[in-house]
This record gives C-alpha cells, structure tokens and sequence, in this order.
C-alpha cells in the first residue's frame, strides 16, 4: 500500500504541467506559452514537468494538490486489490484520472489526446497480465463491461437535457474496462457512484451559489472518484459482511 500511495504521489506531482498544457479549448492546439507573460514554455520534456514559467508564474494547480489526491487513491487501491499482477494497470490509470480530472475541472473537456491512447492500450495491457495469469474470464468481461458502459453513456449523451458529453462516454469505456476485470458488481457500482457523488457536491454548489442550476457542470471527476469507490466497496464489503 506505502509503495502504491508514494509511486502514485511521486507521478502525480507532474499533473499539473501536463494539465496546463492539455487544458485548452476545444478545438484549439495544445497550449505553449505561459498566460502571464506569453513567454514560450520551456521546449522538450522540460516543458511537460516544470511546475513554473521563468516569469515565476504557476503552471496549473499546485503539485501537493495533485500529488496528494494521486497518493491517497494510490494507496486506497493497493490496499484493497493488494499485490495482484493488475494492479500497476490500475494505479497508472489512478495518475491518468487526476490528469483528466484537473483539465475537465479547468475546461470542461476530456482530451482524446489522453482517453483514445489510453482505451487503444488497455486491451493489450490486460491481455499481457491474461496471458501472464491465465484471467482471460476477466479480460473478456471487462471487454464487454467497457461495451455495455460506453453504449449506455452514449444513450445519456444523446438524450436532451442529460448532462453528459461525448468525453464523459470515453472515459466511461476506459472506466467499465478496469472495473469489468474486477466483476459486474464493480462495474454496477462504478455507473451507480458518480451519481451519489456527484448530487451532494451540486447541492453545496447551488447552496454556496458558486453555480446556478442552468451551469454546465463537469461530470469526470465524478465518474472517476466514483470508479475509485467502487474498487474497495467490491473487494472489501464481502470480508465485512461475513465478519
């Protein structure tokens, strides 16, 4: 758990960089100069990871916010999944989550740069840990949890009023595949989670009148955090009950 938390907050601390640059309109290119004083950022791999433009203005949110979230949710799985030949998959997708939660938070969109690549490799990833353990039962129905996931958030998308967009689908795809490995029960409660999570923080929202009830809301980082909820509520509530 100390190993997945730390590797998890170690990659999170370079979100933010990654995020600034991703977090752009859509339709427009990739960001390469600082918004304070248009400087062009740092060229090569520097440019992805320096947490500051030589004007000493902050690329993205803090690193210790992103760390944290990625470090928390990092050790919460590796506590519930424990050393299984899936878990690397599963903490890199935890560091891919903060990553497309921070650009949703900042501009309403879940980058195809980041969700296409992502849902191109997951089969061949978990068909080498199939391959390795023999868990091809898992590796098929997390193929067709992915289906069932994207089809039913396409039918949300489409519906007038629902919320969600072409985005939201995708990464639910990604989400339903990892959780499909794990069990329908996942996946159920990786659909059902966004849900309670997301009306609590709407009500404080409307409350506290940061948003009015015609706001366009981003509805990622509910997704995710409700896919990271889902993973310990399958793995650990059957040792509770039978306690």
């Amino acid at each position: 758990m100390l190993a997945a938390a730390l590797g998890c907050g170690v990659a999170g601390a370079l979100v933010p960089a990654v995020a600034y640059r991703l977090a752009v309109p859509y339709g427009q290119p990739v960001r390469r100069d600082c918004a304070a004083c248009g400087a062009p950022l740092a060229a090569g791999a520097r440019g992805w990871v320096a947490a500051r433009c030589g004007c000493g203005h902050r690329l993205g949110v803090p690193r210790w916010l992103t760390a944290s979230i990625a470090g928390l949710a990092g050790g919460l799985l590796g506590a519930a999944l424990g050393p299984v030949a899936v878990l690397p998959l599963f903490l890199a997708l935890t560091v891919l989550g903060v990553l497309l939660g921070v650009i949703d938070v900042a501009c309403q969109r879940l980058p195809d740069q980041v969700v296409l690549p992502a849902l191109a490799a997951t089969p061949v990833l978990l068909g080498a840990v199939a391959l390795r353990s023999g868990a091809w039962d898992d590796w098929w129905r997390g193929l067709l949890a992915c289906l069932v996931v994207g089809l039913v958030l396409t039918g949300m998308v489409l519906l007038p009023g629902g919320g969600l967009g072409v985005g939201d689908a995708k990464v639910g795809a990604l989400l339903g595949w990892y959780l499909g490995w794990l069990g329908w029960e996942a996946v159920v409660l990786g659909v059902v989670l966004p849900w309670v999570v997301n009306v609590p923080v709407l009500l404080v929202l409307l409350a506290t009148r940061r948003v009015g009830w015609r706001t366009a809301m981003p509805f990622g980082p509910a997704l995710l955090v409700g896919a990271l909820l889902a993973v310990p509520a399958v793995t650990w509530w059957p040792a509770v009950t039978a306690s």
